[in-house]
């Protein structure tokens, strides 16, 4: 990535970056990121879709889908290491140092009680309650409206960022915040506010409160994690979840509250595997391209959404819903935007509103 500085002509600084494809490593990350785009759509679209298939009959039990889903998460470590064997070769290959690089994201000491505690369990709460929400929401919505309205999370990633991260409050992004919340309320509005279908929009804000708390709370914990340290969090997430949360699924049927009945197994365990290349693919694509590819493969997701509910279930997305839709990704599209360039085109904007000022005043003065 390279920067070219300019200065206007009112004297605030202009950063404009550019990327050149003109080495074999960026075309590199370039095809990469393209194949990852791919990827995380359909799988995303897949494992959305075949959630979505569960509910079809008389099964009635997100809770168990997503314990079951995020058990399938303890692979994800088991499955970087041929990666690992890939692409490091020669001297540079020591497992002994894998494992020492990997553990660090836990603590400079590695896994401790403490540093377990304080990760895997604290986040594998936060990843069942936000996981467990889009799932429900299913129920009620279909899967475009869910994947349109989750694509606000990054909105809600901004707002928490200034609170815990001291991320610098940019007009732009701003600007996004009130374009997912019109994108939001219409859809609201659309459901009709005393509907039973507004309980699946709030599902699946909170779900994408949820999604962003998770990430900014993950980020002020470790920071840039590599491949190997996500997957070696991920699946003590997944195994932490399978061997704890197991009596809350059998609670919940014994209270009949969600009976494990009728289980389409064929769609629990396809939407299983599903998630764990999704996930594979988000922490493969941050580790070996660009961030914009992984955020691209998401908002993708919500087209090819509409195109397989229209097709396959006859739901369409029409009225309030597809402005709404465009809005909030609108402002899933605003936040995408670098820091530096955003900076960039607001002291654009207030240098303009400066100058337009300036005139209006030297204009006041003349007629005067």
């Amino acid at each position: 990535m390279a920067h070219a500085n300019k200065v206007c002509g009112c004297g605030c600084k202009a950063v404009i970056m550019f990327a050149s494809a003109s080495n074999f490593e960026t075309r590199r990350k370039l095809v990469i990121g393209l194949v990852i785009v791919i990827l995380i759509a359909t799988t995303w679209v897949g494992s959305t879709q075949t959630a979505k298939s569960t509910f079809s009959g008389k099964f009635r039990a997100p809770f168990f889908l997503i314990w079951f889903r995020t058990a399938f998460m303890a692979v994800v470590f088991p499955l970087t290491m041929p990666l690992y064997f890939f692409f490091v070769r020669g001297e540079k290959r020591n497992v002994h140092k894998l494992w020492r690089h990997t553990s660090e994201f836990f603590s400079p000491r590695g896994i401790t009680l403490r540093s377990f505690l304080s990760s895997v369990v604290l986040f594998s709460f936060i990843w069942i309650a936000t996981n467990y929400m889009y799932a429900r929401a299913l129920i009620n919505l279909s899967a475009t409206d869910v994947t349109a309205l989750f694509s606000s999370a990054p909105v809600f990633v901004f707002v928490l960022s200034i609170f815990v991260l001291q991320e610098p409050p940019l007009l732009l992004r701003f600007l996004s915040v009130i374009s997912a919340i019109g994108g939001i309320c219409l859809f609201a509005y659309e459901e009709g506010f005393e509907a039973p279908n507004l309980v699946g929009v709030l599902l699946v804000i909170g779900s994408a409160i949820g999604a962003a708390l998770y990430k900014v709370l993950l980020k002020w914990r470790v920071g840039d994690a590599s491949l190997y340290q996500m997957g070696l969090f991920l699946s003590l997430l997944g195994f932490f979840t399978a061997v704890t949360m197991w009596p809350i699924v059998l609670i919940l049927h014994f209270l009949q509250v969600e009976l494990l009945q009728d289980i389409p197994w064929s769609y629990v365990i396809g939407q299983a595997l599903l998630g764990v290349c999704f996930n594979f693919c988000i922490n493969f694509g941050i580790a070996y391209t660009y961030p914009l590819f992984i955020s691209l493969g998401t908002v993708l997701g919500v087209p090819l959404n509409a195109v397989v509910d229209a097709v396959f279930r006859q739901v369409y997305l029409l009225n309030w819903k597809l402005t709404a839709t465009v809005l909030i990704l609108g402002s899933f599209l605003l936040t995408l935007l670098p820091s530096a360039d955003s900076v960039y085109i607001q002291n654009k904007l207030c240098c303009k509103a400066v100058k337009s000022k300036q005139r209006s005043v030297d204009v006041q003065e003349r007629e005067q």
